[in-house]
């Protein structure tokens, strides 16, 4: 494969990334309180956002601002240290009637940035004030260069896990020809290269995200530590860098040595890289599973499976190049050899691959939809459909010697073969950066209609879940959201599946109606009719609708 085609593909594969339209933030608001564009009669006493999983301490922001745009909280932001799935912050006292933004930005547990805002209102708005709509946001560059930095950690880690299971079990010689120490010590360099651009960078590129800045912004001293000390990142990295010394030093006392047959050796450099990939294993996806502790277990099995594979076969094809075609030659002996040595190794690794990956998909997707409809599903099946040609292409390479005679459609057809194992390396770097799909979460209902003339209503239910008791609010207000008089009685009738159950609002103030201790007793789609009769005697009939899993 030429530079060409390796640009070529980088390129389809960066623009596939950007152009995801469903990228998404990885943990996303379940609830919060206020709501978003909530009017209240009054001035909470904090505000408090709820995730759908677990959020890191570090670069963790909350403010709450008014109209003017001044600090309105307390600056003690806290993280609910039993759930850790929810941040809060207390409001000063006597907050005047205006409009307020909350501004956030968490770290989820997966090591991404998120961060939005979330607009609420206290008493009557001024005349044409409006709610600012709301943001929700996540940096697809800043993606994008993670996706690019594993792609440097993943490709160092395939090609020194196949070094070392080359040089401890797959390959038999007394003596190494100078060809085989050259190659030797091109790919220790290039692994070593890949790795230290992989790791070093790490903490930058993590610090970036978790700032949200520009990347020269991202790197004051400040930031960089604040990652080591208060995420997990930091300290997975500070981990990587020790096991990266040691795979310079042992690097160059073998140099030193001049000898790449030293077994100590290679047996310090393979338990160094087994130690980098089980420190990977405990960030990204799995670490935001309901179920991390198997999730992580399993993606480290997957990721040193991975290397074993890609690694081996990229290995064995340019260390004994000369190998492949001649079969006369002593060089085409090892080869077959080795390349026989190795199957029995590929054939575990696809097994370890196949079941891991299977087990971790069941525990990050949850249904068959989220898998043909989510970028993360397609990206998923596509990295299996390159799973399965490879191993086609990898199976016919090993019990077949028919196309020796037919050299260039041999080569071609091992150039191939590498050519997909770059392409489940590149597909695996932009995989980690999707959003892994989730069920819906059910949140409060809130929904605003037209009531008639100059006049609104709105409809809200707490906490919209069955088995459990739910408060229905009505609001009534006309265009400037002054509270309605004139009403004389409010009811609500909620029907399901053909049963309908009617209920009467008390009124808690000018235009306010609200009853408790209603329970949503089956899931599924609920019509809810609001029934309003004004003391002219004029009656409304509006219509709402709600889905109840």
């Amino acid at each position: 494969m030429n530079k060409k085609h390796i640009a070529s593909l980088l390129f389809l594969f960066i623009s596939f990334f950007l152009l995801q339209s469903n990228a998404s933030a990885h943990a996303y608001i379940t609830n919060s309180t206020p709501v978003e564009n909530e009017s209240l009669d009054k001035a909470p006493k904090e505000v408090k956002i709820e995730f759908n999983e677990k959020i890191q301490s570090g670069f963790t922001v909350l403010n709450v601002l008014n109209s003017a745009g001044e600090r309105v909280d307390k600056k003690d932001v806290a993280i609910d240290k039993q759930t850790q799935k929810s941040i809060s912050v207390t409001l000063k006292n006597g907050l005047k009637n205006d409009v307020y933004t909350v501004e956030w930005r968490i770290l989820s547990a997966d090591g991404h940035s998120v961060s939005g805002m979330i607009p609420f209102s206290i008493g009557e708005l001024p005349k044409g004030v409006t709610l600012p709509k709301q943001q929700y946001t996540v940096d697809k560059s800043t993606m994008i260069v993670v996706g690019m930095n594993k792609a440097f950690l993943y490709t160092g880690l395939c090609l020194y896990m196949g070094l070392c299971l080359f040089y401890m079990v797959w390959f038999r010689t007394d003596e190494l020809a100078s060809a085989l120490v050259s190659r030797t010590k091109k790919l220790i360099y290039a692994a070593l290269s890949f790795l230290t651009i992989g790791i070093i960078s790490f903490l930058m590129v993590q610090t970036q995200t978790n700032t949200g800045m520009n990347f020269l912004a991202s790197l004051r001293p400040g930031y960089l530590l604040e990652t080591i000390k208060s995420t997990k990142e930091g300290t997975v990295w500070i981990i990587q860098m020790l096991l990266l010394l040691v795979l310079w030093a042992v690097h160059f006392y073998m140099k030193q040595n001049k000898s790449y047959q030293m077994k100590k050796s290679w047996i310090i450099l393979g338990i160094s890289i087994v130690g980098i990939i089980l420190a990977k294993a405990f960030i990204g996806h799995p670490s935001s599973s309901p179920y991390d502790e198997p999730a992580i277990i399993f993606d480290f099995f997957h990721l040193t499976g991975a290397s074993i594979w890609l690694g081996g076969i990229i290995v064995i094809v340019f260390l004994l190049k000369e190998g492949i075609i001649d079969k006369k030659s002593k060089e085409h002996h090892q080869y077959w050899h080795t390349l026989q040595n190795y199957s029995h190794w590929a054939l575990f690794s696809v097994a370890i691959l196949a079941v891991s990956g299977a087990i971790n998909a069941s525990l990050l997707i949850p249904d068959f939809h989220s898998l043909v409809s989510t970028a993360y599903g397609v990206v998923l099946l596509v990295k299996v459909g390159l799973f399965f040609v490879m191993i086609g292409f990898g199976a016919y390479h090993l019990f077949s010697r028919l196309l020796l005679s037919r050299k260039k459609i041999y080569k071609t057809s091992i150039k191939a073969e590498m050519f997909l194992g770059i392409l489940i390396l590149l597909t695996t770097a932009v995989f980690t950066q999707l959003q892994t799909p989730t069920l819906p979460i059910d949140k409060p209902f809130y929904e605003e209609a037209e009531l008639g003339y100059n006049e609104n209503i709105s409809l809200s239910i707490s906490p919209k879940k069955t088995g459990v008791q739910n408060e229905f609010d009505i609001n009534l207000f006309t265009n400037d959201r002054k509270p309605m008089e004139d009403v004389e009685q409010l009811s609500i009738s909620l029907s399901h599946e053909g049963q309908k159950t009617d209920f009467t609002l008390k009124k808690t103030a000018d235009g306010k109606y609200s009853g408790e201790n209603l329970k949503l007793n089956q899931p599924g789609k609920w019509e809810a009719t609001v029934h309003v009769l004004t003391k002219d005697f004029d009656s409304h009939e509006i219509p709402f609708s709600f889905q109840v899993r």
